[in-house]
């Protein structure tokens, strides 16, 4: 509700919540406090988080980060 429905990539409004995900701005890596820590989540629709969102974690990934 916070970030209204809305993905914060695309701009996308999404009012059927089974096609919005929370998702991590940095990765938390298994770090509970960055896990749960609300500034650390934003809302995307599935579109984005399943393909540009997870583009670049792999890209990070491949690069060490």
């Amino acid at each position: 509700m916070r970030d209204l429905f809305t993905c914060q990539i695309c701009g996308l409004i999404e009012p059927d919540t089974s096609q919005l995900a929370a998702d991590h701005r940095e990765p938390h890596r298994g770090d509970e406090a960055l896990f749960w820590d609300e500034t650390n989540l934003q809302c995307l629709c599935k579109p984005c988080h399943d393909s540009v969102k997870q583009r670049e974690e792999n890209a990070a990934r491949r690069l060490g980060r």
